[in-house]
Formats: C-alpha cells, structure tokens, sequence
C-alpha cells in the first residue's frame, strides 16, 4: 500500500491577537486538519515580521525557532515546543498557557521564592551550552570559537553595534535630540569611560546567553512553571552580561538583586569555571553599559512615538515620555559623564519641538 501524502494543516481562525512583540506581531491559532502533527501542540503561536520596526540589539543567530529546536536536547528547561507546519511550511511555536511574571509580579516588586529557583536554575542550564555544542546550522556567522574567552571583546562589540547602530545611524534624523537632552558625542567611542572600562574587562569562558531576559520572557503556567520565551537576542558570549541584562531589565528590589548575584555567582562557580573571575568589578561596568543602551534606544523609541501619536494623544504621550526619558537618563548619568539631566518639564519641551506625522495634525 503506498503512503498517503500528509496533508499540510490549517488553521481555524485566530483565536487571539495581534499581540505584539519587539520585533514581531504573534497569532495565536488552532491547527485544523493534517495528520496531527501538530495537534501535541494544542494551541498555536504564528509570528510575522512587524512592519518599520526599529531594531536596536545586535542579533548572533539567524533563526530564533533553529535554536529553540535544540535548546531541549542540550538540557534548557521550559522553553517554547517548535515545529514546521507541513513540509516546506512556516515553524510554529506552542503557545505556553499562562500569565507573564510582569502580570504577577511587576518591576520593583519582589519575586516569589520559586520563581527565583527556576530564574536561577535556567542560568545554571545556560552555563552548560558552550561554544561547538549547538551545530553550525544554527549559529551561523554568529559562532564563537570553542574555548572563547574574549570578554572585552564581546563587550566591545556591543558597545560598537550600539555606537553605529543606534546612535550614529540615528544621529542625521535626531542628533539634535541627542544633544539637547545633553547626550556627549563621543559617549560610545572606544576612547569614552565606558569603552576604557570595557577593554580592560577580564577574561570568562563563553555559553549561551538568552540576551533579554525580563518578566515579560516569563510566562508562568498554570502549575507555577517558569517558561522562558523571545529568544531572538541569544548569543554565545560572557555569561556576567546576561546576569547584568537581567538585573537592569528586571528591577528586583536590591534585597533580592543581592540575592539572584550571589546564587548566579555561586551556580557559575560549580557550572562554568573561571565564569566568577573579577565579577565584582565588571558586572558595574556591564550594568553601566546598559544604562547608556537605554539612553540610546530609548530617546528615539520615544520620539518615535510621540511624532506618530495622533493629535488628541499627543499630549499625554509627551508626559509619558517626559518621565521616562528623565528617569533614563537620570540612571545612566554616571555611565554616560553627563553634567546635569533635564528634568521631566524641560524634556517635555524639547520632545514637544517633533512635528507630528499626522498629516492633519
């Protein structure tokens, strides 16, 4: 008897979206039809490109479900189930029923014990994936070489793709923003403080990084799991960036930022030696460098939004980006040398001089 042909699913409608994402709108579907392939999945998640999004982070893999693939097999917990939707056809990813960790437990506030486990377990899984462990297919051009040690460089190269990237690629539309909020020339350069701290880093073995990891990757689950989502800005690098990434995104209470350094430090210790060396001096300057990455990405997210706000928002968006431009740069006035920070109000009036994009406005 010669085998049918599968045939490819389809799926029965959207059930939930768009919901967006940094980078990209998600569709949350069922899968009708097929030879159940994907049926194990139970609901779907569909992702499409979003449309003018400004990309501000440096990407080392070029497909996020390639790595999510093997992420299983090397012993990474509770990450999102992938699989391709028929021969030839788009990769979907499970979609992980619950509520994100911001929802339960927003910015500021302290995290429950258990979570803190899983956060922590997750880091000790991560030392274990080291460069030569994932396959050329899913690297890519963004391999390190096995045994890579090269923490300044690594973060020399993420200073770099700021500096081109999100700053002098920017500079020609909103250099004047830059200047007006008092944001130096010259505060990404190789040759700034923060460059000069950045060379002078100490050497740590490389593993696999998450790269983004904020209450908003963790979704909870019904049973209290942890699952880890938004891979797209992993990389195999100094493992101390992702626990800095980590503090600056997560803003645990300093009680339990104490906390989650010393348990990493303790985890690298027995997971990935050599990871723990000068962690006391370079986690400040790794913190440092994401508070100036705020500055740069942020001031133009946010004229971004208030130059296409339509006219009856405008002016609640101009407070909202008044204090949050503020309290960034405010955080990262050390970081950069600025010599003063403007305050909301005057922040307020320099983004006030955008023209709208609303043609009728």
């Amino acid at each position: 008897m010669t085998p049918s042909t599968p045939r490819p699913p389809t799926y029965g409608g959207v059930l939930e979206g768009p919901l967006r994402g940094h980078h990209r709108l998600w569709y949350v579907v069922r899968a009708d039809g097929g030879d159940g392939e994907l049926a194990d999945l139970g609901r779907l998640k569909v992702g499409e490109p979003r449309e003018g999004v400004l990309w501000y982070d440096r990407r080392s893999f070029p497909s996020e479900e390639a790595l999510l693939a093997e992420l299983p097999r090397l012993g990474v917990p509770r990450v999102p189930p992938v699989r391709r939707a028929g021969a030839g056809g788009p990769a979907v990813h499970g979609f992980i029923e619950g509520s994100t960790l911001d929802e339960l437990a927003p910015a500021g506030g302290h995290m429950s014990a258990r979570h803190l486990d899983q956060i922590v377990e997750l880091f000790r899984a991560l030392a274990r994936v080291r460069p030569g462990d994932l396959p050329p297919a899913v690297t890519g051009d963004g391999a390190a070489a096995p045994g890579a040690d090269d923490s300044a460089g690594f973060l020399g190269g993420l200073l770099r793709h700021t500096r081109e990237r999100c700053y002098e690629e920017r500079r020609p539309e909103y250099g004047w923003l830059f200047d007006r909020l008092g944001v130096p020339p010259h505060a990404f350069d190789d040759t700034s403080p923060l460059g000069a701290r950045a060379a002078r880093l100490t050497p740590r073995p490389y593993c696999l990084l998450h790269g983004d990891l904020h209450r908003e990757n963790l979704i909870v689950a019904p049973d209290d799991a942890l699952w880890t989502i938004d891979w797209e800005l992993a990389a195999l690098g100094d493992p101390l960036y992702d626990l800095a990434t980590h503090l600056h995104l997560t803003r645990y209470p300093p009680d339990q930022e104490r906390e989650v350094t010393a348990r990493w430090h303790e985890v690298m210790a027995r997971e990935l030696p050599g990871a723990t060396a000068g962690t006391a001096r370079d986690l400040d300057c790794y913190l440092r460098f994401k508070r100036a990455q705020s500055v740069c990405t942020d001031v133009v997210r946010h004229a971004v939004a208030v130059r296409e706000a339509p006219p009856a928002e405008r002016a609640g968006r101009l407070a909202l980006t008044a204090k949050a431009v503020h309290r960034v740069l405010a955080r990262a006035e050390e970081a950069l040398g600025l010599t003063g920070v403007p305050g909301p109000g005057a922040v307020e009036e320099i983004y006030d001089a955008l023209p709208s994009a609303d043609p009728h406005a």
